[in-house]
């Protein structure tokens, strides 16, 4: 039986590093999650577990705006417990249903929906143009238009909206780039002070990275490993705050690390001017091995 519905596909990030780092403590996070917030959250909004896939769950809905604020609440409690991380993608569409038992659903939006979910951040919802429309001006304010999306196996671009950015390392996204990649992860920090600063800093650093026209620079929490990756952290030492920077070439070989810091006094000014320095460093190592990794 085929008719209109909403499929929404749920993942847990870095489940297999999970288990194989504790898999009784894993097993107990993921049964908790399942008790005391996926089905309270879909009675609350009407969704129909379709089937869990073990480190992720197939759900369906019959309205768009229950499925998107099924995913803000999950995201948002999941974000609070700090255990789980999870990316959700969302599609409205005709959708083929097999009653079973066991029931399931087939065809081109299940297949949408789960790249969706793939292309989606770790703590991101994202969701499709058909799905976008039928939410209210509340709803709709989440989510940021990331243009259409060449999706693997799907053969029209499809028109996304996410409450992130996207994983453009994702192997669910057809990417189309005649140059080399800087991924920069958003850094970890080590006071919540340090946030507005290091967001600053991550979005100056791939501001001039991305200056050259023969690389671009993406912030991006999941990189291909196709790409050259910059992560980085910041912590506070007595009245100073301390930058560690570490690069990575196209495979996982670090290229360079290295550090930087100036005094909390002149935090408030000094993203750019740091973002340009470390960017400099950042070009020469790149230039040593450029040839190497085309």
């Amino acid at each position: 039986m085929r008719s209109l519905g909403v499929v929404f596909l749920a993942d847990i990030v870095g489940y297999s590093k999970m288990m194989a780092h504790d898999e009784p403590g894993t097993l107990t996070s993921l049964r908790e999650f399942t008790k005391n917030v996926i089905r309270p959250t879909l009675e609350k909004h009407s969704g129909t577990m379709i089937k869990s896939l073990g480190d992720g769950w197939l759900i369906e809905f019959s309205s768009a705006s229950n499925a998107v604020n099924c995913a803000m609440d999950w995201q948002s409690i999941s974000k609070h417990q700090g255990i789980l991380k999870l990316r959700i993608g969302i599609h409205l569409g005709d959708v083929e249903h097999e009653e079973g038992p066991p029931p399931d659903i087939y065809g081109d939006t299940v297949n949408i929906a789960a790249r969706l979910e793939s292309i989606a951040e770790s703590g991101d919802v994202v969701i499709s143009t058909s799905t976008y429309l039928c939410l209210d001006q509340n709803q709709a304010a989440s989510f940021t238009n990331c243009g259409k999306q060449t999706l693997k196996n799907i053969a029209t671009p499809v028109e996304v909206w996410s409450t992130g950015r996207l994983n453009e390392g994702s192997k669910g996204l057809k990417r189309e780039r005649d140059k080399p990649v800087i991924s920069i992860i958003p850094f970890v920090i080590g006071d919540s002070d340090l946030s507005g600063f290091s967001s600053e800093l991550v979005e100056s650093l791939s501001k001039y990275m991305d200056a050259k026209e023969w690389l671009d620079s993406i912030i991006q929490k999941t990189p291909s490993e196709e790409d050259y990756q910059l992560s980085g952290s910041i912590s506070v030492v007595g009245p100073n705050f301390e930058i560690n920077v570490t690069l990575k070439a196209p495979g996982g070989k670090t290229l360079w690390s290295g550090h930087t810091g100036a005094t909390m006094k002149s935090i408030s000014f000094g993203a750019d001017q740091l973002g340009e320095q470390i960017s400099n460093q950042l070009f020469l190592e790149i230039m040593k091995v450029r040839d190497k990794y085309k």
